[in-house]
């Protein structure tokens, strides 16, 4: 009797050690752990292959786009050995800030193609006119700076002050669009400090603003143009719109009286 109760004791300290035990070393929830581990080896083997530079080696980089002034062996160039490792492993973000950082290019995006290439689809800038002496403005009036050499000759000129070129190509576009009506172009769009607004015509012509581009203004102008003014134009120096109901007319010094 004795001995049994003995055995009984020794039996219940085991089974309350086994309860102070961590919980990780419950039978139950070791052996699923342990299933976890067994199963999770070759899916992460896997990561971890597919992510070796070697795997799958990238062999064909192509460069697409409507190019006029970009050349694609400068896009190649940029991007030296970004481009190159394994399918899953090369940067791609290295590889679009590579080609963005080309004066000429204005934006780029880069795909995957199975199962080894690379995809560059690049838009290129688009100039609208010339800024200073070594810049340029596209159609959103951001600047950039390529090499001057090979940019169209009829290309107008913008001055302004620090920051305004955004201002001045969308003041630039609208006026052109007016004044082509009546087959003049602008050569020349100033903002000054004072923010006042001229132009100069592809014809030697100035026409000063105002701090407004005022669409009356210039509709007086335009109206008038064709008929008085259009045969006279070699005779005139600059008008200026500033007025409310007209505009003053100066006449070169030879053509005076």
């Amino acid at each position: 009797m004795g001995a049994r109760r003995n055995h009984t004791a020794k039996k219940t300290r085991k089974l309350d050690l086994y309860e102070r035990l961590p919980v990780w070393f419950n039978q139950r929830f070791f052996g699923a752990a342990i299933l976890v581990l067994v199963l999770g080896l070759p899916s992460g083997f896997a990561v971890w292959y597919l992510a070796q530079p070697d795997t799958l080696p990238i062999r064909s980089v192509k460069v697409e786009g409507e190019f006029r002034y970009l050349a694609q062996q400068d896009v190649y160039e940029a991007l030296g050995g970004l481009a190159s490792g394994g399918f899953f492993n090369v940067d791609v973000r290295a590889v679009k800030l590579a080609a963005e950082s080309l004066p000429w290019v204005d934006s780029a995006s880069v795909r995957r193609a199975w199962p080894d290439t690379l995809r560059l689809d690049i838009t290129e800038q688009v100039p609208l006119a010339k800024w200073g002496e070594h810049q340029v403005v596209n159609v959103r009036g951001d600047l950039f700076q390529p090499p001057i050499k090979g940019l169209p000759e009829n290309l107008p000129r913008f001055i302004g002050p620090a920051g305004s070129g955004q201002m001045v190509a969308v003041n630039y576009q609208l006026l052109s669009k007016r004044l082509a009506e009546i087959n003049l172009r602008i050569s020349e769009i100033t903002l000054t400090d004072r923010r006042a607004w001229q132009l100069r015509l592809a014809n030697g012509l100035y026409l000063s603003l105002g701090r407004t581009v005022n669409n009356e203004r210039l509709e007086r102008f335009t109206s008038v143009y064709p008929k008085l003014l259009g045969e006279k134009i070699a005779r005139i120096d600059s008008i200026d719109l500033r007025y409310t109901n007209g505009f003053a007319v100066r006449w070169k010094e030879s053509s005076a009286g």
